[in-house]
């Protein structure tokens, strides 16, 4: 049996179980990872922002650092990590931690966005540009992201493009269904399940007319 991994970021294992569960196009094809209860989440994650469409908070936290106390993890994870005790990690966010998930400064700029678009959804606008960069004026709270799908160097980035994209504009033709954006990172693969989903969604509410005219005789 080969492993997938040992080491367990709560909120991300939470956030995308609650998604599976929910999801109207999986039909059960992605497997639900095992739940973690809401006492064990942490305030202000990113992970939360990207999968949580009620994310309440002003800010985020992108920084983690492992808890190498086995004694202070929940007790249920202690006991399946522990399966693997030699490579068993559990990561706690932690604003002092480390950059676990190697986000760039793309991935920032791009969650920025997404921050600003949680907070009002209607305050968000995006701009064609051949640089990548964020503005928001602090006298009408309007943020404009300078962005492009192809110059975003990171696949992260790409993917919240695509979703702003979508949420903002309805625009849906930058993304190719044939190929996916990402290459097998864990977390770029959980957010693009939820892209996808969001594509399904959208696609499916959209007024579609069934109606027969017949030619007049």
């Amino acid at each position: 049996m080969t492993l997938a991994s040992t080491i367990l970021v709560p909120e991300l294992q939470y956030w995308f179980n609650n998604f599976v569960t929910h999801s109207k196009v999986n039909k059960n094809e992605v497997p639900a990872p095992v739940p973690v209860d809401e006492i064990f989440l942490p305030k202000k994650s990113f992970i939360e922002m990207l999968f949580n469409e009620n994310y309440s908070y002003d800010e985020y936290i992108t920084l983690y650092k492992d808890e190498p106390s086995k004694s202070c993890w929940p007790q249920l994870t202690a006991a399946r990590l522990c399966i693997y005790p030699s490579s068993a990690k559990y990561m706690l966010l932690d604003d002092q931690g480390d950059n676990f998930f190697n986000l760039q400064n793309d991935d920032l700029i791009m969650l920025d966005a997404l921050l600003s678009y949680r907070q009002d959804s209607t305050s968000v606008t995006i701009i064609d540009s051949t640089s990548v960069n964020i503005v928001t004026d602090a006298t009408t709270n309007i943020t404009i992201l300078y962005a492009n799908f192809n110059i975003l160097q990171t696949t992260l980035s790409k993917l919240i493009f695509l979703y702003l994209d979508l949420k903002i504009y309805g625009n849906y033709q930058n993304y190719d269904n044939l190929l996916l954006v990402t290459t097998g990172n864990l977390l770029e693969t959980m957010f693009e399940t939820l892209l996808i989903d969001e594509y399904f969604t959208y696609m499916t509410d959209r007024e579609v007319d069934v109606s027969l005219t017949c030619p007049e005789t």
